[in-house]
């Protein structure tokens, strides 16, 4: 089901039951850009730690947004034992209005994003019409700060007014009253509705006349008051309407106060849904999470920390169980099993055996995804996503001994290994963030970091370590790279060939641990490591098979015949 504007409010209203009556959700979304690659600092290495990673994607989250969301509710039906599902399709756009101390929005966009969503059918036109406005929690608060100001603002208004009136002399009271009675009904009189000249004309005297303007005309701002005849003895006060009037008394300081607050909910609008799902404190299912909960957080909860630990707590904060589908497809047993865990290969291969599909039923009034294809429609890749999740599930019992197998699979033990981990693209050694506890810290003593004249080519790493086995090298400058050894178990004997052999002017060699320690030490030295933009490099690792190069050297003959382990170094820049 598309959401927008004409319906969100509808589908707000009945979203507390669904969720709290739901077995588990699925997320997806969809953004105007996808990372920014400027400059070398951006691009991603399979030697990226979790801190490193998380920096890389921030600094591409603030520039691009989510301007679709895809929320797929699955619950459990005891009585047919099959999962309902309702599928919602979010239109999202910044709020295209002015409001009081917050800056229009501004976003980036790429091409090729916007290219591919619109080879997908995607209509830009609903979305700039029809999208849904948020706020996030800071500019949430900067706008209702203003909001009670101008709230309290009227109050005292109003309150000063009402102490004028009371401060009046005893026989102008009666007076008063009689005047705005007269506008009262000048207002109900529902044949000068229709009547753009119809007017009333009020008699007074000289200090009548100011009480009036003073205490009268205050509480109707659409009704024109002139004084018309002046004499010795008084004057006459014409009224008139400025226009048709849309109700048959003026809105007072209090209704305007409301109407301002409803305008502040719908300003808000999106942002509601993701506090609704935090609140109802469901699991939540995405597929390769991390720009996911990077831009949700970011544009509908609150600006992203710089620190990579706060990062960690605020998603436990809103998202406090989840599941990465792709976490779970690349790690045991699946990774064994599974060629591919993109999304919609991950769905066919899970679709066969040695898979067991569960049967899904759309709800009353909701599509069904699983004959009808919406490839990149983020609400059916939300719904695809919860498929493969509890195919995956599914399976986990299948192979499981235990005795006892539930059929509500989302409620399976064996899924718990899985909470609050977030898929790591490229970095064989951490394929995951750890969200709930500390990080994986491998062992690198593998890698070494290089540096080496800029006119060096990569064959001539490929030489320097030619007597260590194939290598794996990640650029990190014009002069500069990480070299990783396939074969781990020649790892002591590097840094010791190194120093008994003379290395080439302008050449050094150093462990990886030796580099953190220096670069931990001097934080300057990334500004010394030259940009990769006057030099073309490869941005993915190269690879190189040295059995041409010479054998190794004596000291390493316990090991020269020890054959690599491909699973240990199996890395594919393509798997997304």
């Amino acid at each position: 089901m598309d959401v927008t504007k004409s319906n969100f409010q509808t589908v707000l209203e009945a979203l507390d039951d669904e969720l709290k009556n739901a077995s588990f959700v699925s997320i997806d979304t969809e953004f105007t850009g996808l990372s920014s690659t400027e400059g070398r600092n951006s691009k991603l290495s399979s030697l990226d730690t979790p801190p490193e990673r998380y920096k890389k994607v921030l600094n591409g989250t603030s520039q691009f947004v989510i301007i679709q969301f895809g929320l797929s509710i699955f619950r459990f039906d005891n009585s047919i034992s099959k999962y309902v599902n309702k599928t919602y399709n979010f239109y999202i756009f910044p709020n295209t209005s002015t409001l009081p101390g917050l800056c229009d929005t501004k976003f980036l966009s790429q091409a090729s994003s916007l290219g591919f969503l619109a080879s997908q059918g995607f209509d830009f036109n609903k979305l700039i019409k029809e999208g849904i406005p948020y706020l996030n929690l800071v500019d949430e608060e900067k706008l209702k700060v203003i909001l009670e100001k101008k709230s309290k603002l009227l109050h005292l208004r109003s309150d000063a007014s009402s102490t004028q009136v009371s401060e009046l002399p005893a026989d102008q009271k009666g007076f008063l009253n009689n005047i705005t009675s007269k506008v009262e009904t000048f207002l109900q009189n529902e044949e000068n509705e229709e009547k753009s000249n119809a007017a009333l004309e009020l008699h007074c005297s000289t200090i009548q006349n100011e009480l009036i303007f003073s205490h009268v005309k205050y509480r109707y701002p659409k009704l024109l008051f002139e004084i018309s005849k002046k004499t010795s003895s008084g004057c006459t006060v014409i009224v008139k309407k400025t226009g048709i009037q849309n109700s048959k008394t003026e809105p007072s300081g209090t209704d305007n106060n409301v109407s301002e607050m409803e305008k502040f909910e719908d300003n808000v609008g999106f942002s509601r849904v993701i506090r609704k799902i935090t609140d109802s404190g469901k699991l939540v299912v995405g597929h390769n999470m991390l720009l996911d909960l990077c831009h949700i957080l970011g544009q509908f909860c609150a600006p992203l920390p710089e620190d990579y630990h706060d990062f960690k707590g605020m998603v436990n904060t809103f998202f406090p169980r989840f599941i990465d589908t792709k976490v779970m497809a690349t790690t045991k047993p699946f990774r064994d099993i599974l060629q591919n865990s993109a999304l919609e290969r991950l769905l066919s291969s899970l679709l066969a055996a040695p898979f067991r599909s569960i049967e899904i039923v759309p709800a009353t009034g909701f599509p069904s995804y699983t004959d009808n294809f919406k490839n990149h429609e983020a609400g059916y890749d939300a719904f695809i996503t919860g498929r493969c999740f509890l195919a995956m599930a599914n399976y986990l019992e299948d192979i499981s001994s235990s005795q006892s197998k539930t059929t509500a699979v989302h409620e399976s033990s064996f899924i718990t290994p899985f909470y609050q981990k977030i898929f790591m693209m490229m970095v064989p050694d951490i394929p995951y963030m750890t969200i709930s506890g500390p990080d994986l810290e491998p062992s690198r003593e593998h890698v070494f970091h290089v540096t080496f004249p800029s006119e060096w080519k990569l064959q001539d790493i490929f030489h320097l370590f030619s007597v260590h086995g194939t290598v794996r090298v990640d650029w990190t400058g014009d002069t500069s790279a990480f070299v990783t050894l396939h074969r781990k178990e020649n790892s002591p004997f590097v840094l010791r060939a190194m120093a008994e052999s003379k290395l080439p002017v302008g050449c050094s060699v150093i462990s990886y641990k030796h580099y953190l320690d220096r670069k931990s030490q001097n934080a300057t030295l990334s500004a010394e490591v030259p940009d990769l933009s006057s030099r073309k490099r490869l941005s993915s690792a190269v690879e190189c098979n040295s059995c041409d190069f010479p054998s190794p050297k004596k000291i390493r003959k316990d090991v020269k015949n020890v054959k690599l382990n491909k699973e240990q170094f199996v890395v594919s820049a393509d798997w997304d």
